[in-house]
């Protein structure tokens, strides 16, 4: 359920185990401004330090727009302005550091529209699950700017070269069945079972060891940063793991033929 009554442009709201960071600007169709990227930062902290949240799901608040990207209003400012197009780069690296680097589990619902930052925000999640009226753009080239490299990174650990070019040259939208050949999503559903389906899928990971889950996240997050063999790091992770309380939780149910209590 989201909340009918914040005024906030994006905000958190706990849900049992699952975190809903919520894009809330329905009337710019949740355009991304400065301030919004310079709130994501302390609200994904706080579903950090939260132990009772293991996912985070990103989503917006109206089910037939997820983002339109960056919000136009503010780029007279950032042409005229240095300073702030400078503050601006810096609020936006922040955020998809933080969404990133989350230790959990993290997933985009998107509905209708994701396009610029919106896709920015999508590919810091682990997984994207999207509607069959779900749109996907990257849109720099039709503007004359430059996507920046850290996100073109983002983008070719989920579709490759190929695809990363054809995305980022055409600045087409793309519709959902194509993202999803392309791989840019996981998922697609009807409309009205989206929400439905990504809560599904929450339930199956929510009933997995979350220690195993962080340490996959780290495992699949170095082999993209170009780690090709185990090491020292990766062996201790093994190691440990089977001294750990998750192991000796999943065991005991295993034996007693029940459901792990993690």
């Amino acid at each position: 359920m989201i909340s009918a009554m914040t005024q906030e442009l994006i905000f958190l709201e706990k849900d049992r185990h699952i975190g809903w960071l919520t894009l809330n600007r329905p009337d710019r169709k949740n355009a991304l401004n400065c301030a919004m990227w310079q709130a994501i930062p302390a609200l994904v902290a706080a579903a950090e330090d939260d132990p009772e949240i293991k996912i985070l799901i990103l989503r917006s608040s109206t089910p037939d727009i997820f983002c339109a990207g960056a919000d136009i209003s503010e780029f007279d400012q950032l042409i005229r302005d240095r300073q702030a197009r400078d503050q601006n780069r810096q609020a936006i690296r922040a955020a998809c550091s933080a969404l990133e680097n989350f230790t959990k589990p993290t997933i985009a619902m998107i509905g209708g529209a994701c396009v610029g930052g919106g896709c920015i925000l999508a590919l810091c999640c682990d997984l994207r699950f999207g509607d069959v009226k779900s749109r996907y753009g990257i849109t720099p080239a039709k503007l004359g700017l430059v996507y920046g490299l850290s996100d073109t990174r983002r983008l070719m650990d989920q579709v490759g070269a190929a695809a990363a070019r054809d995305i980022l040259f055409s600045a087409r939208l793309v519709t959902a069945e194509k993202a999803l050949q392309m791989g840019l999503v996981n998922e697609i559903y009807p409309t009205e079972e989206l929400a439905a389906e990504v809560r599904a899928y929450v339930e199956i990971l929510l009933g997995n060891s979350p220690h195993s889950l962080r340490q996959i996240k780290q495992i699949i997050r170095r082999v993209q940063d170009g780690s090709r063999d185990d090491d020292a790091a990766s062996e201790k992770v093994f190691m440990e793991a089977f001294d750990g309380p998750d192991h000796s939780q999943g065991v005991t149910a295993f034996l007693n033929k029940r459901k792990p209590e993690y």
